[in-house]
């Protein structure tokens, strides 16, 4: 006997052994009233859930829904087989764009058997993701301080005193104040509030200019010049913080009374590992424009400015080398470098650091052949006259009587006269396959099988799903 629910069978014997289905949930007990009408609870419903693997790119991944969702879990007799269908991830149609294609999930359908007992796990792969285009507005921050300024010291977060984000929300500032050392009296903020005061910005499209007010009411007895900053237009030969390290002036700040010295010292300006100063570096300091030292009396129209440093000078990068194996050997791929170069070993000279541009001689003035090299244990490439190294692998190895075709079911059964290549020594292990020992290219999108496994290769052939056959 059995039970329908329309045309679907939903029991195959309802007075015990059978199985009652529920969508894709095996229910093993159900009544009708109080009258148990089928028990088939003899042996436990195990599970299989759903995990989906990777992450999606994007700075909107908040908003993507997945159906079914992750770690769903489904439960059934051990040994009943069955197919889970997943549907494309969805996403609210305007605000958005994809990146590196649109939200998906591959596989979209996943065949299942319960195990034993617990829980087993099948996957699919998250792909693609999703960009705000909420527009943002940028909030610039002006302080102003009535009353006398040099006796007043404050500070912003953000330190910038600027804030882009999103229109319509609330940027905010925190302002933080207080009377220089050296000084007596009071700093209030707005309304004569204190510190720290926050300041709420709503954020509109553009640009958005505020100010705040600070009020000094201070007395002013000694006077402080702050170490300002540097500028380095006057340098040739590299930048600062890359070639050489940014100039830096300690303390942060002198305060003396009219007449003392002040004594600043510098420091910075060295030289990175790939460069040498050929001429300076040299400053020349200016406090408001006019020319100043490091160590002078002070004056009062000093009080609350900086001296600030103009850096000048010439670097030069150092030359530096590489030996590489296989010159001249007309190599096809990094892989095929790395597995096949040999022969006589030659010096390859650049400046800086690398990416660069390559020549045969330390005067630069050859310029190396195009090609592929092994450096090490690494590929050197050499495109348009610049060299770089490039990852490869150093052995492969063969996978003799397979087959490869459109589909699983023809790898599987086809004749097994095919000879592959992948980069571990077992084909359930391999991440990739090639047509030869080179390992410069694979047979692209299919199935590659020895009868027994069976490997679904992408476009570039690397293995996206190792399956029995």
């Amino acid at each position: 006997m059995a039970i329908y629910l329309g045309a679907t069978q939903i029991s195959s014997n309802p007075t015990g052994t059978g199985k009652l289905i529920l969508g894709t949930q095996n229910i093993c007990k159900a009544y009708l009233g109080s009258t148990l009408i089928f028990d088939n609870c003899a042996v436990a419903n195990t599970n299989v859930q759903l995990q989906y693997t990777g992450s999606y790119g994007g700075n909107a991944t908040g908003v993507i829904v997945e159906n079914p969702v992750n770690n769903y879990v489904i439960s059934g007799q051990p040994g009943t087989s069955g197919t889970l269908t997943l549907s494309t991830p969805t996403y609210p149609v305007s605000g958005y764009t994809c990146t590196g294609g649109c939200p998906d999930v591959n596989p979209k359908s996943i065949a299942y058997t319960f195990p034993t007992s617990g829980t087993t796990t099948i996957n699919s792969a998250r792909s693609g993701g999703l960009n705000s285009n909420v527009p943002n507005g940028t909030v610039n921050l002006t302080v102003t301080i009535n009353g006398n300024a040099a006796g007043v010291n404050y500070s912003v977060t953000p330190a910038s005193q600027q804030i882009m984000q999103a229109v319509n929300t609330t940027a905010t500032f925190t302002i933080t104040f207080s009377v220089k050392s050296g000084w007596s009296g009071s700093v209030t903020g707005p309304g004569g509030s204190s510190s720290p005061y926050t300041h709420n910005v709503t954020v509109a499209a553009g640009t958005t200019s505020t100010t705040v007010a600070l009020t000094a009411n201070v007395t002013e007895n000694t006077y402080t010049l702050n170490a300002g900053t540097f500028s380095y237009s006057g340098v040739t030969g590299g930048s600062v913080n890359s070639a050489f390290t940014a100039a830096t002036l300690s303390p942060s700040s002198e305060t003396k009374a009219s007449g003392v010295n002040y004594t600043f010292a510098q420091g910075g300006l060295a030289a990175a590992s790939q460069y040498s100063w050929t001429s300076g570096p040299t400053v020349s300091y200016t406090i408001q424009g006019v020319p100043a030292s490091l160590s002078a009396a002070m004056q009062p129209s000093y009080a609350g400015q900086s001296i600030n440093g103009a850096v000048s000078g010439t670097l030069t990068l150092q030359t530096n080398n590489v030996t590489v194996t296989g010159y001249g050997q007309g190599l096809n791929c990094a892989n095929d470098a790395c597995i096949n170069a040999s022969g006589g070993s030659q010096t390859l000279y650049f400046q800086g650091f690398l990416p660069a541009n390559v020549f045969t001689d330390s005067g630069l003035s050859t310029q190396a052949a195009d090609g592929y090299y092994k450096a090490g244990s690494s590929a050197f490439v050499v495109s348009s006259g610049v060299g770089s190294y490039s990852t490869c692998q150093s052995t492969l190895y063969m996978f003799s009587n397979t087959s490869f075709a459109g589909s699983k079911l023809s790898a599987c059964s086809g004749p097994l006269y095919d000879t592959f290549y992948g980069n571990t020594a077992q084909m359930v292990t391999t991440s990739q396959i090639f047509n030869g020992n080179s390992g410069c290219a694979g047979p692209g999108v299919g199935w590659v099988s020895d009868g027994n496994t069976a490997l679904q290769l992408s476009a570039g052939s690397n293995v996206i799903s190792t399956q029995s056959c």
